[in-house]
């Protein structure tokens, strides 16, 4: 009799529909909210990055349509761009803005550099720049931007995503930008 209980038991706990969906739903919920936190983090470094693209876009913009520039004029540029990164923190942004001069052999250096939370680069210093992007005795604005993004998903790899870009522009008003410090 005991047998036959069981058996009648067994058979009615393994032919029950009743709450597989909601054990189904606990097996599958975790999995499903971590690639939506998962995707709303890779879309948040996308736009971080993309500010990035147009931050460096519009310093190097700023800077080439100037003749001169004075630290107080850069100061405003660095300024103006990082309220493109807003309402991310810029704490971790470095600007840096180069301006290359090519001599009479084609060889590009440093004429002056100034930088946003960083070094800049070292007067008078070599510098590779992509071919035919300017002339001899012509000069180009350089502005690279680096930024360490914080997100949810650098918690568990265990470092933050370093974004970076650089940007390209010759001078509009003249053959090159003066700086005067």
């Amino acid at each position: 009799m005991t047998h036959t209980i069981m058996t009648s038991w067994i058979r009615r706990f393994r032919d029950d529909q009743k709450g597989v969906s909601a054990i189904e739903f606990a097996f599958i919920f975790p999995l499903m909210l971590t690639m939506y936190l998962g995707a709303v983090d890779i879309s948040q470094v996308l736009t971080a990055d993309r500010k990035i693209t147009t931050l460096a876009s519009t310093a190097a913009d700023l800077v080439a349509q100037a003749e001169t520039l004075s630290s107080g004029d850069l100061t405003d540029i660095y300024d103006a761009a990082s309220e493109i990164l807003m309402p991310m923190p810029e704490v971790d942004l470095t600007i840096v803005v180069t301006s290359i001069e090519i001599d009479a052999g084609g060889d590009p250096a440093v004429d002056w550099s100034n930088s946003h939370n960083g070094s800049p680069r070292s007067s008078l210093s070599g510098i590779t720049i992509p071919a035919g992007m300017i002339e001899a005795g012509g000069s180009v604005i350089l502005t690279e931007v680096t930024y360490l993004y914080d997100s949810i998903l650098s918690k568990f790899v265990g470092q933050n995503f370093e974004l970076e870009d650089s940007f390209f522009l010759r001078p509009r008003q003249s053959l090159k930008v003066d700086f005067t410090g």
